[in-house]
């Protein structure tokens, strides 16, 4: 089945994890890797945000990428990130900047922190929920990067 390709197909593809279709999309449309749309929101920010790992790590290796960008808030794909894998490739591999502050004057990690925070503060909150545990290994993962981190 082919897919038809619009303007809006390379970020679904990078938040979909289909790199294939990425890379189709960024060929028939002739898009640089680096292109974000209105908001700043990037393919790398789309990827990240979905933790897909394959598309991240594809795009981080490609010229002209970004793994810093700030779409309209500020944020960076660090920021935008909810699981672990998805930091540790843009930091490790991309050489993301952890120290990097959104328009509201907070890193990726301070972000996070108020994140966890506000889940703890859910009287419903289950400890053993996927999405909690990953917070919280997110957050432990960039304190070991970022210097005098303000909680």
């Amino acid at each position: 089945m082919l897919i038809s390709i619009d303007n809006s197909t390379p970020w679904v593809a990078a938040g979909d994890g289909d790199l294939e279709l990425l890379k189709r999309a960024l060929s028939t449309l002739n898009m640089p890797v680096n292109t974000a749309d209105t908001n700043g929101f990037s393919f790398v920010h789309a990827s990240a945000a979905y933790n897909q790992i394959v598309v991240l790590e594809w795009l981080i290796h490609q010229e002209g990428c970004n793994v810093n960008a700030q779409d309209s808030d500020g944020d960076t794909p660090l920021h935008h990130c909810d699981r672990l894998e998805a930091a540790q490739m843009l930091v490790e591999e991309g050489g993301a900047d952890v120290s990097l502050k959104n328009n509201d004057g907070m890193t990726a990690l301070q972000l996070k922190v108020e994140d966890l925070k506000a889940l703890e503060l859910d009287e419903e909150l289950d400890i053993d929920d996927e999405d909690y545990i990953e917070l919280k290994k997110l957050v432990e993962y960039l304190k070991n990067y970022e210097k005098n981190p303000q909680e």
